[in-house]
C-alpha cells in the first residue's frame, strides 16, 4: 500500500511540474511584445513665426564695416511639395560709419556716411532639402536712414554741409533655415544684397555722387508660433 501511495505522489509531483512548465513558456511568449517604433517627428512649415538675428554689414562705396541686428516675422505655406512659400519683415539696427575725400581744382571735400537703421519686406521661395531643412531664396523692398556729413574746403573757406533721408531700394538674398525643434524652433543663416541707390550733397564737386549698397551676413533664430 505505501509502495502504491509513493507511486501516486510521484507521478502526481511530475505531472505538476510538466503543467507548471508549460504554463511558464505559454506565459513567455504571451509577454514578448512588438517592437514599439518612435513616433516619426513632423516638420511642418506651413506656420508663422518671429525671431531675432545678428550679424556683420559691410558698405563697400565707402569701405565701412559695422554690427547689425533685429528682429523678424513672417509665414511660411507648404502644400504637401518638397517648396516652401513665404513673406518675411525685418528691422534692423544698423551700425553703418564710412568716409571718403573727394577733390576736384578749387575744392576738395571730406565726406561722412551714417546708415542706423534698416528695414527690408521680402518674399521667400524655398526649398526642401530635407524635412527640416530649407534652402531659399528672397527679395524685396528695403528701406534705410542716411546721415550725411561734408566739411568742403572751397578756396580756402570753411563751409559744413550736412542731410537726413530715408532712401528706398531694392534688396536679394538666399538662406539656409534648419528646424531643430519639430513644427516649433528653427535657426538661420542668410545672406542679403542691398541696394540703397545713391547719396548726393549740393557740394559744388562733379563726381560727389555716391552709391549706397550693403553686404549683410547674419545668423538667427525662428520660433513658430501659428497655427498651433
Amino acid at each position: 500500500m505505501r509502495r502504491t501511495e509513493f507511486f501516486v505522489l510521484v507521478v502526481a509531483a511530475f505531472t505538476l511540474g510538466a503543467v507548471d512548465s508549460a504554463s511558464s513558456g505559454d506565459l513567455g511568449q504571451r509577454q514578448q511584445y512588438a517592437p514599439v517604433n518612435p513616433p516619426v517627428p513632423v516638420y511642418n512649415w506651413s506656420r508663422c513665426y518671429g525671431g531675432l538675428n545678428a550679424g556683420g554689414v559691410w558698405s563697400p562705396s565707402i569701405d565701412a564695416f559695422g554690427l547689425t541686428g533685429g528682429g523678424q516675422v513672417g509665414c511660411n505655406w507648404n502644400w504637401n511639395t518638397p517648396f516652401v512659400w513665404g513673406g518675411e519683415a525685418d528691422l534692423q539696427y544698423s551700425g553703418v560709419d564710412g568716409s571718403r575725400d573727394v577733390f576736384a581744382p578749387n575744392v576738395s571735400a571730406h565726406e561722412t556716411f551714417r546708415s542706423r537703421w534698416l528695414a527690408t519686406f521680402r518674399g521667400r521661395l524655398g526649398w526642401l532639402a530635407t524635412p527640416n531643412m530649407n534652402l531659399y531664396a528672397t527679395g524685396g523692398l528695403a528701406l534705410a536712414n542716411i546721415d550725411t556729413f561734408s566739411t568742403v574746403n572751397f578756396n580756402g573757406t570753411i563751409n559744413n554741409v550736412s542731410g537726413s533721408t530715408t532712401h528706398a531700394g531694392w534688396t536679394l538674398g538666399a538662406g539656409l533655415e534648419w528646424m531643430f525643434v519639430p513644427g516649433r524652433w528653427s535657426a538661420k543663416v542668410e545672406y542679403l544684397y542691398v541696394d540703397l541707390g545713391h547719396a548726393t550733397n549740393p557740394l559744388p564737386i562733379s563726381n560727389n555722387d555716391n552709391s549706397l549698397t550693403e553686404n549683410i551676413f547674419r545668423i538667427g533664430v525662428n520660433y513658430h508660433f501659428y497655427p498651433w
